[in-house]
């Protein structure tokens, strides 16, 4: 039997993802975690240095480049937006 590790490995690999699809969900749902945590963590920092340290991001919507977040300070709450990230302007304000 000639076969290399290397194919080993990816045929076990495969064969246990046809066989028990959970497996599979389950990397994806965790890779999907990852990069929503990283997402929020950059726009969070983005905001925090335009804005200040005392915000805290509540939720924010990504679409067409357009980034909008919902952030609070001292119970002030204001719906900002930007495009890249690093101009915010203030949509709305709720004092």
């Amino acid at each position: 039997m000639d076969i290399q590790r290397r194919a080993f490995i990816k045929g076990c690999v495969t064969a246990s993802v046809l066989l028990l699809p959970g497996i599979a969900d389950a990397a994806t749902h965790k890779k999907t975690n990852k990069a929503g945590l990283k997402s929020k963590s950059r726009i969070e920092k983005s905001i925090k240095a335009d804005f200040g340290d005392g915000f805290s991001v509540r939720d924010f919507t990504e679409s067409k480049g357009r980034t909008i977040a919902n952030i609070e300070n001292a119970g002030n709450r204001y719906k900002v937006s930007s495009t890249n990230l690093l101009d915010w302007k203030i949509e709305e304000a709720s004092f």
